[in-house]
């Protein structure tokens, strides 16, 4: 049988900015090669992507404000690097108090 309307499992996903959420990815991705080449156990990922360089995903993380389609952009990517093992904690940018870093340890 045909669907005529989406469900909600597909509605999530189509709202995802998976440009958004790929180059994110890519980025941190970038940052633990390198680190991994220089025997570093760990990332820091600060200014240099779409959501560490924007104040709204730092004001969604820490509940200021309100965008689910942001939140769920965060949690999608922190979730990809704990399923791979990695550990991930998203913390305040202590440069400009209003932005978030990536850490991701291993």
């Amino acid at each position: 049988m045909a669907e005529i309307f989406v469900n909600a499992t597909q509605a999530r996903k189509d709202s995802r900015n998976n440009s958004v959420i790929h180059a994110e990815v890519r980025a941190i991705e970038t940052s633990v090669i390198a680190n991994v080449d220089a025997g570093v156990l760990y990332a820091n990922i600060i200014n240099s992507t779409n959501m560490t360089n924007n104040s709204t995903y730092y004001n969604v993380w820490n509940s200021i404000t309100t965008d689910p389609t942001k939140l769920d952009q965060l949690n999608y990517v922190k979730k990809h690097f704990e399923n791979l093992g990695y550990g991930v904690n998203i913390t305040t940018n202590s440069s400009s108090n209003n932005t978030i870093n990536w850490n991701i340890s291993w």
